[in-house]
């Protein structure tokens, strides 16, 4: 299983385009579904091989669910409820809300959930994973705090009354299947019967198979005698040495101490005492909190004697059965949920704010959170793909954490103020990026810190480029390795390297969009609400809104160009999608009166190696056709806003990332973070290997990776018309090395590395697509 992405497809369709069978699926990177799973990170458990399971989620969204960490890689194994629904709904407050977690001796995890019981075995993964509700058990439905696994197997679960379900004490046999609740009104086992719900459940091994559980509840302790099936409720009247309540999660040890607060007559009045197997109290050291019955935030008892707390300034402290020692302070200010120490001494504490690793050795915190381990953003303003696949994007991870994102595949790496070591700094007076852009030519990332003026990341560091305007809204290099900007008004230039100094060009309106044209040479095209215009700085083809009959001046306007081949370009406007050829000053007009279009509010995003123009139409008058819509030349598609599908149809950027066997849409989808459609399409698709459509057709290069130059080797069936043409990894024209007739039988050309300008390639992944009349394949290359 790929440690990150799970990638579940979620919704598989199957339609024909071109005699083509396509299939497609989803998934989605948000806050709640990558890295930590959220800033609010409650359950901690420590797995045999020292890795933590770290439960998180995002309020709010209700997004969330467990991860386990690979510390030394920052690579996170998530199992979240946008996933994996039998987590949790993401419409259900607590759906994504893990409280506690712990192991039984088969190694399989039970998860104290805010609306049940979640069971989730490691060897098996996600297949495993299993809900106890309130309607599938007697689960009253409350939210569940802590879970103790008694020496028969069974499960104790303590539960909190919540607006949503009722609370209580559960007691679950997993081999049996046999549940016993008891809550409020509740008598049975001398239940006391005004109790309405419980925080905490641990249990005390006594002589032989005994045991004692110990409920911290709303009306004060109760114990449970597993020898008579008793419950006993120990009232507190303020007398010297009557039990208070449990400090918190995990109170007994593993030599059976029970660590409990009680009461005394003398001042603090409150004490952390515990008690060993055969009955008798003991007094340790108290620790040095201002109260231990308001200022233990968290608690776990370990070894003999030894425990663990969290104060109200999330510090550390260590009893060792003689004295406390604090570890320091893994965050500064409160909420801490839980704590814990691995095999190697390690100490992990998780809360509001993340997690939090102390190294043994070097005494440092590490800090993990969504600002070093995460997708940080729903509203991810700008992406780009680089020449190995990875997609940059800008990111706002809250009031003063902004900066960009690089997400490799496996983990995101964060360009902010809160990375903790596990990134790189953002040193600009903002929390948010608008434009961000991956330059081919050098490998470099021109990012636009919000009202920061663009500036370049050269893998160490940052420098001006000197741009006059604060703002741009959009950036694209054209194949002379010019890097462009479009600005808010009346502002379109382009980049010298040499001199660091930006040409403008003419342009009217506001700034939407920026594209390369992927034929002609050093050329682009900009848009705005005005005008679309097509231009190497020296030639230019310009149209505006009055030379388009059916728009109104006084009230339509474009949204966006995106360039398509043959000099071609898609045009968007509020009245519907046009496509506009600047050869030859024609173009077509598509709307909901003359068309099958769905929609007339058009936003072009991208233009795909099938062919197609991908568009949202967010914003028409028919709610019930929104969403992400596509157009082949002959037939329009649309896949709606949905469960399992498009999450929103506000797309503020798309982009193509071609893969092995067709491409991805990656969409910023505004409120719901990235989401990808994969489009596996025999058309444009590109295997690893040699993709064989029959046995004396194929398509194969050698060496491969090469730096100089490579020889593509194909084979054909019969006398035919060849066509080779090479293509970035976002699907972009590069080259054409041959268009020629060959004779059946071996063949073979040879491609240089450099595209049809001469111009030498930058290193990365490109792709060699080889068509005849009928039938097409391709191979995948490497540049060096």
């Amino acid at each position: 299983m790929n440690r990150l992405f799970l990638h579940l497809a979620f919704s598989l369709i199957h339609l024909s385009i071109a005699a083509q069978t396509t299939e497609y699926s989803w998934r989605y990177y948000t806050t709640g579904n990558t890295g930590i799973l959220g800033d609010y990170a409650e359950a901690l458990w420590i797995d045999h091989d020292g890795e933590p399971y770290i439960a998180g989620y995002t309020p709010g969204w209700e997004e969330g669910g467990f991860s386990k960490l690979i510390a030394d890689e920052n690579v996170w194994t998530n199992y979240s409820n946008i996933e994996y629904p039998e987590i949790g709904s993401i419409y259900d407050v607590g759906g994504s809300r893990i409280s506690d977690i712990v192991e039984d001796t088969s190694g399989v995890l039970w998860m104290a959930h805010w609306r049940g019981l979640l069971k989730f075995d490691p060897a098996i993964g996600a297949a495993s994973l299993q809900f106890w509700g309130a309607t599938n058990s007697i689960h009253p439905g409350g939210r569940s705090r802590e879970i103790a696994i008694a020496p028969d197997g069974t499960l104790w679960i303590a539960v909190m009354s919540v607006t949503w379900g009722e609370g209580g004490l559960i007691n679950f046999d997993p081999a049996t299947d046999e549940w016993h609740y008891w809550g409020y009104g509740t008598t049975d086992n001398n239940w006391p019967s005004l109790i309405p719900f419980c925080d905490n459940v641990s249990i005390q091994l006594k002589t032989g198979d005994d045991y004692t559980v110990w409920i911290a509840a709303s009306g004060g302790v109760i114990s449970f005698e597993s020898n008579t099936q008793q419950f006993t409720l120990h009232n507190f009247d303020y007398n010297p040495g009557e039990l208070v309540k449990t400090p918190g999660h995990n109170s007994v040890d593993e030599e059976n101490n029970l660590w409990m607060i009680r009461f005394d007559a003398n001042a603090p009045f409150y004490f952390l005492d515990f008690q060993s197997p055969d009955g008798q109290w003991q007094r340790p050291v108290q620790p040095p909190v201002s109260s231990v019955l308001n200022d233990i935030w968290a608690f776990r008892a370990f070894g003999n004697q030894n425990a663990f707390l969290v104060d109200g300034n999330s510090e550390v402290w260590h009893y060792d059965g003689a004295s406390w020692t604090s570890k320091g302070i893994w965050k500064e200010g409160a909420y801490t949920y839980a704590v814990d120490q691995d095999d190697s001494g390690n100490i992990w504490v998780t809360g509001v704010g993340g997690a939090a690793k102390r190294n043994s050795l070097t005494g440092a915190w590490q800090r993990y959170r969504i600002t070093n381990s995460s997708q940080i953003d729903y509203w991810v303003e700008d992406m780009s793909v680089d020449t190995e696949g990875n997609v940059w994007m800008t990111g706002n991870g809250g009031p003063g954490v902004g900066g960009f994102q690089k997400f490799t595949g496996e983990k995101w790496i964060g360009f902010n103020q809160l990375t903790y070591g596990l990134g790189f700094p953002f040193p600009f007076p903002t929390d948010n990026s608008e434009a961000i852009y991956f330059r081919p030519s050098n490998g470099n990332v021109v990012v636009n810190p919000m009202f920061g003026y663009l500036h370049e990341w050269d893998g160490s560091s940052y420098f001006s480029l000197n741009y006059p305007s604060d703002r741009s809204n959009g950036l694209e290099e054209d194949s002379q390795n010019r890097l462009w900007s479009i600005g808010e008004y009346y502002d379109l230039r382009y980049h010298s390297s040499e001199a660091n100094t930006w040409t403008s060009v003419p342009f009217e309106g506001w700034g939407y969009s920026i594209d390369k044209d992927p034929e002609r040479q050093g050329t682009i095209w900009a848009c705005s609400n005005f005008q679309v215009l097509r231009t190497d700085a020296s030639y230019s083809f310009s149209k505006n809104i009055h030379n388009f009959s059916e728009l109104n001046p006084q009230s339509d306007g474009l949204t966006g160009a995106i360039a398509a081949t043959g000099g071609a370009a898609w045009i968007g406007t509020n009245k519907g999608l046009i496509q506009l050829h600047a050869e030859n000053n024609t173009y077509e007009f598509y709307s909901p009166e003359n068309s099958g279009i769905q929609g007339e509010n058009i936003t072009p995003l991208a233009y795909t190696p099938d062919g197609r123009i991908w568009f949202t139409n967010f914003g028409s008058s028919n709610g019930g056709q929104i969403g992400l819509c596509w157009f082949d030349g002959s037939q329009f598609g649309l896949f709606p806003v949905q469960d399992g599908g498009l999450p929103h149809a506000q797309i503020k950027d798309a982009e193509v990332k071609v893969t092995a066997d067709g491409y991805e849409l990656w969409l910023s989808c505004l409120s719901r973070g990235i989401a990808v459609l994969k489009v596996n399409n025999d058309e444009v698709g590109i295997s690893p290997e040699i993709t064989v459509a029959n046995p004396g057709f194929f398509l194969q290069s050698y060496p491969n990776p090469f730096t100089d130059k490579t020889s593509l080797s194909f084979s054909l069936p019969e006398k035919s018309h060849v066509s080779i043409a090479i293509y970035d990894i976002h699907g972009s024209f590069i080259s054409r090395p041959v268009a020629n007739l060959f004779d059946a039988g071996s063949n073979s050309v040879s491609w240089d590395g450099k595209d049809n300008s001469g111009k030498r390639v930058p290193s990365g992944v490109y792709i060699s697509k080889l068509t005849t009349g009928h039938q097409s394949t391709s191979t995948r290359l490497i540049v060096l």
